[in-house]
């Protein structure tokens, strides 16, 4: 019979502002760690330049030499 006497008691407790105020802010604390465990910035893509390569230098045939070195020699 003792339990019938049990259930006003854990309402009045239910129903006090301490305990609803500490419950109200165990939930906020447990919120806000849980969305600081879970959060991941978001990368920014870099906005890089795109330079061109500059153009390969002219390839040269094997018969032709550079006529600036032998003008200078005459």
């Amino acid at each position: 019979m003792e339990k019938i006497a049990f259930v006003p008691l854990v309402l009045e407790v239910l129903k006090d502002w301490r305990v609803i105020f500490i419950t109200i802010l165990m939930i906020l604390f447990v919120s806000i760690g849980n969305y600081v465990q879970h959060y991941v910035k978001k990368v920014k893509p870099s906005k890089k330049k795109k330079v061109a390569p500059p153009p390969p230098p002219p390839k040269k045939e094997e018969g032709e030499e550079e006529e600036g070195g032998e003008e200078e020699a005459q």
